[in-house]
């Protein structure tokens, strides 16, 4: 299980989210961005963490990890709640916001070029 790994659902009003740290092989669970379940060590074979959904009275789930690479190199990350089992889906990390530009777009970096090349054939004359 290298590399980090993001899994997210939002079951009975929850929000939770598993996040796998490879390079400190540790795994936690957040529940509504809170951590309530953490482990570290983690082994070849499928593993088990258990917590509870807050609530009255509060609803125990288990998450299982199984190492078998799915989508992305990504363990497979399942939530079972009440003898109901669901597949976590991959959030991929660091995900850009909407509308967030990387770097100026092409048609200003071709008007800057043009400035810079107007500048220096007015010098020029």
């Amino acid at each position: 299980m290298a590399g980090s790994h993001r899994f997210h659902i939002d079951q009975d009003g929850h929000s939770i989210t598993v996040q796998l740290n490879g390079s400190r092989n540790a795994v936690e669970v957040l529940v509504d961005g809170k951590v309530v379940a953490y482990r570290k060590g983690l082994g070849r074979d499928t593993s088990g963490l258990t917590a509870e959904l807050p609530g009255d009275p509060p609803q125990p789930f288990r998450i299982l990890l199984a190492p078998e690479a799915g989508a992305h190199g990504a363990p497979f990350c399942v939530m079972e709640s009440a003898g109901t089992r669901y597949l976590m889906p991959l959030v991929p990390l660091g995900r850009p916001h909407r509308g967030a530009q990387h770097g100026p777009s092409p048609t200003r970096l071709i008007r800057r070029r043009l400035r810079r090349l107007m500048r220096r054939r007015a010098r020029h004359r």
